[in-house]
């Protein structure tokens, strides 16, 4: 609404400017002075006055954008503006009458100090305007942003909460309690708690520490071993200096569980999970075995850090896919 405001105000501006300056060239032109479309075809046919002027206003007009972030007072930086374009007004000016070499004070010089004002002001609309436009598509994308992470932190808790998998947590703590294994039981409690803590505390942050999410993963890992026992193998071999490293909360988690997810886990066909370091990048693959009826998928949790991993880091995750392996490389940051 204050971009509207501010919009509407500047078109009030250029009217009321428009009827004044109207009726100043009509009293120039009565005395002698030179009209207003002769003397702005003379500032733009200028090969010398147009980019002159152009590249000065420009380059005044980035400083002062640069400058005003630091200024809080808005008097000062309408101030700022108003000496841009004093400074475009008198280059112009001074160009346009040493070429048709008239007189400073004379009723042409008025008339082409005005046509240089107009000239400016018009540019400066034109740079205020794109600003304008660039900083809202800018607004908008750390908007959208935002809401791609928060989207992203949701659905982590969303995948965890989900009725298959707490139905199949309270499965084996129900299986735990009737066979009077109060000691698996009640670690296995410790643990689905633990995750869910684990969860809700990872909303907090954009990154975690590898070291962390190493340990989570770990948790989950064994989660998973009580429902399928030996049934996989997961092997994590991390070197000990990278450990200090950021990763996206869940990376490690997300992954792994996409392997439960869309593969056979059985004995006799054993899902196995590769965990290491390569040129700055955490590499996790897996065995493909897939399952006859496929789980269902929306691959949002991948298409989620390949988005996560672009906004923080710039790099994207990279998916090799072959008939026996599934790989996922992303970066450390």
């Amino acid at each position: 609404m204050k971009e509207v405001l501010r919009i509407a105000a500047v078109i009030i501006a250029i009217l009321l400017l428009r009827i004044g300056l109207v009726n100043i060239y009509e009293l120039f032109g009565a005395q002698g002075g030179v009209d207003l479309f002769d003397a702005l075809g003379l500032i733009l046919m200028d090969p010398l006055n147009l980019p002159i002027t152009l590249c000065s206003t420009v380059l005044c007009s980035y400083g002062v954008y640069r400058l005003q972030s630091n200024i809080k007072h808005p008097a000062a930086r309408t101030l700022l503006w108003a000496l841009v374009l004093l400074v475009g007004t008198a280059i112009s000016t001074l160009l346009v009458t040493t070429k048709t070499e008239c007189q400073a004070g004379s009723v042409v010089w008025y008339s082409m100090l005005f046509s240089s004002l107009i000239f400016t002001a018009i540019l400066l609309i034109i740079i205020h305007l794109w600003i304008w436009f660039r900083s809202s598509r800018r607004y908008v994308s750390n908007v959208l942003a935002k809401s791609e992470r928060t989207q992203y932190q949701y659905s982590q808790l969303k995948r965890q909460l989900n009725p298959h998998f707490l139905f199949n947590s309270l499965s084996i703590l129900d299986y735990l309690v009737q066979e009077q294994q109060t000691e698996r039981a009640s670690d296995y409690i410790r643990k689905l708690a633990n995750i869910y803590r684990y969860l809700l505390k990872q909303e907090e942050y954009d990154t975690i520490e590898l070291s962390k999410e190493v340990d989570f993963l770990r948790l989950y890992i064994d989660i998973m071993r009580e429902r399928f026992l030996d049934s996989f193998e997961v092997t994590i071999d991390l070197p000990d200096q990278v450990l200090n490293r950021k990763v996206v909360p869940c990376s490690l988690q997300v992954l792994v569980e996409n392997a439960f997810k869309h593969n056979i886990v059985s004995t006799n066909q054993k899902l196995r999970i590769f965990v290491h370091y390569e040129n700055n990048k955490v590499v996790v693959t897996n065995n493909i075995n897939p399952k006859q009826t496929p789980s269902e998928s929306n691959g949002f949790g991948l298409k989620n850090l390949r988005t996560q991993y672009a906004e923080l880091s710039g790099e994207r995750v990279e998916v090799i896919e072959t008939k026996e392996l599934f790989t996922v490389k992303f970066p450390l940051l």
